[in-house]
């Protein structure tokens, strides 16, 4: 189980990422799910160019993960303490948006720190 760690996360990230594009896409924009399909595919490129590119491309996905985290951390820090008069903003930056925050950070370090031997393993 642990070593399917790696793929779990990895999946989940993704998955988190297309309930999102879903939801944008049911208001009638596309982008996040082209977003989505895009990190897909080049993911499902990077794993069948080989082991290592798969890796980096973990990594990578890894990485944005936690660069997407710390923004979202530092949004809803800065709707703490700035005056916000958008009654938008005030709502959907609560405990679930700084939790999910805190998932994508956690995600983002656990992918790109990941052992390369854990990320993505080929068949033997």
């Amino acid at each position: 189980m642990i070593r399917d760690l790696p793929n779990l996360v990895l999946a989940l990230s993704l998955v988190a990422f297309s309930v999102r594009a879903a939801i944008y896409g049911s208001v009638g924009s596309f982008v996040p799910l082209g977003f989505v399909l895009t990190v897909m595919a080049l993911l499902l490129g990077a794993r069948l160019a080989g082991p290592r590119a798969g890796r980096i491309a973990v990594r990578v996905w890894g990485a944005i993960l936690a660069i997407y985290g710390v923004l979202r951390l530092g949004l809803a820090g800065l709707l703490a303490f700035a005056p916000v008069s958008s009654p938008h903003a005030i709502a959907n930056t609560g405990w679930v948006f700084a939790l999910m925050s805190v998932l994508y950070l956690a995600a983002g370090i656990y992918l790109a720190a990941a052992r390369p031997d854990r990320v993505a393993p080929q068949p033997a």
